[in-house]
C-alpha cells in the first residue's frame, strides 16, 4: 500500500470590508484577504460616482458590552 500524502489545506485570512454608500445610505460587504483584493472586487461591480462611497474594515476583536 502506497502512503499517501496530506496536505494540509492553509486558509488565508480575510477581512470584511464595508463599502458605505453615502447618498442612498446602504452598505455593501466584500470579503478579502487584504485591501488591493478589496478595491478590485469593488471595481468589478463598476458603481459609477466613487466619491459617494467610504470604505470601513471589520476588526477581529470587535468591542463588546
Amino acid at each position: 500500500m502506497k502512503n499517501k500524502k496530506i496536505e494540509k489545506y492553509k486558509k488565508e485570512e480575510s477581512h470584511v470590508y464595508v463599502f458605505h454608500n453615502i447618498r442612498f445610505d446602504f452598505n455593501l460587504y466584500i470579503n478579502a484577504v487584504d485591501e488591493e483584493q478589496a478595491y478590485h472586487l469593488f471595481d468589478a461591480c463598476q458603481f459609477t460616482n466613487r466619491s459617494e462611497w467610504k470604505i470601513m474594515l471589520e476588526l477581529s476583536n470587535q468591542p463588546t458590552n
